[in-house]
């Protein structure tokens, strides 16, 4: 029998932030000295601040100061760290990111990509995700992140959807790209896999009748993340298909739940391209 067998998966989740906040917390108080990054003509120094409960960045060039910002933690992570280009936007700048967080649990992560040229700009702002890749080698760097608007939602965090969407760089910043998130119909075998998926788990109840605070059921669950996961990758009218196939006829309430869940897509920061994506079911 595991340690945490007696206890609840958020609990268990729970301790597993407090473990990597006091990590962190550690390693601040550990540091006496400013650790100080050069990229070209730019300084970065980043000192432990409130008792070594906060990071603070300062950004120097010829020992101007140019930018700084303060949270729990602060790192710079300059391309070559990252086993990336040295320029993310294809402008023949070099950049470098920012990576921030707040100690909060399950969320507060940011990552601030600034470019170096002979003006230091902070080019965007991204959330909750971090991982970086050129997949279609056009020299215009994407980041992949998680949309938190279904987290929590009729679901405690561990089993809560939380689909990736990515963004590309851009004149204007990065923004999402429909293109990059769309993603080949399932095959048959596949989306049967899907269905008994669902199925499988047996446990389905009246949707209308679910209190504000109650999460959705074993089958129900499974059904919603296949759902919400199919809507990010522009297979809206499939996953449509998937809820009115293995939705049990004797379980009211299916299409107030779909009206609940479109409700809440028009709610996230990624509205525009998940309405691209999936035309004539997102409106």
């Amino acid at each position: 029998m595991s340690w945490c067998s007696g206890i609840s998966l958020r609990a268990a989740h729970r301790l597993v932030w407090l473990a990597v906040v006091l990590v962190h917390t550690s390693t601040l108080l550990a540091a006496d000295e400013p650790v100080v990054t050069t990229i070209g003509d730019y300084t970065f120094s980043v000192a432990a601040a409130n008792y070594g409960m906060s990071h603070e960045l300062t950004v120097l060039k010829k020992d101007k100061v140019l930018w700084s910002l303060s949270d729990f933690t602060v790192r710079v992570l300059d391309s070559d760290s990252l086993g990336i280009a040295r320029d993310l936007t294809g402008d023949r700048v070099p950049d470098a990111i920012i990576e921030t967080y707040s100690g909060g649990a399950h969320c507060c992560f940011a990552q601030y990509i600034v470019s170096l040229g002979t003006k230091f700009e902070v080019m965007d702002t991204v959330y909750n995700g971090g991982r970086w890749s050129d997949a279609d080698h056009d020299g215009l760097w994407e980041v992949t992140v998680n949309d938190l608007t279904f987290d929590y939602w009729k679901l405690p965090h561990s089993d809560s959807p939380l689909p990736e969407v990515i963004l590309e760089a851009s004149r204007t910043g990065f923004v999402p790209s429909a293109e990059l998130m769309l993603r080949s119909t399932p095959s048959a075998s596949e989306v049967l896999a899907m269905l008994r998926a669902a199925r499988d788990q047996k446990l389905w109840k009246d949707y209308n009748t679910l209190a504000d605070d109650e999460f959705l059921p074993g089958a129900m669950a499974e059904t919603h993340r296949q759902f919400v996961t199919l809507l990010y990758s522009g297979q809206g009218k499939l996953g449509l298909e998937l809820i009115e196939t293995g939705w049990p006829l004797f379980i009211l309430g299916r299409e107030q739940y779909i009206a609940d869940v479109l409700a809440l897509v028009k709610k996230s920061p990624y509205y525009a391209v998940l309405r691209e994506l999936n035309a004539g079911v997102v409106e």
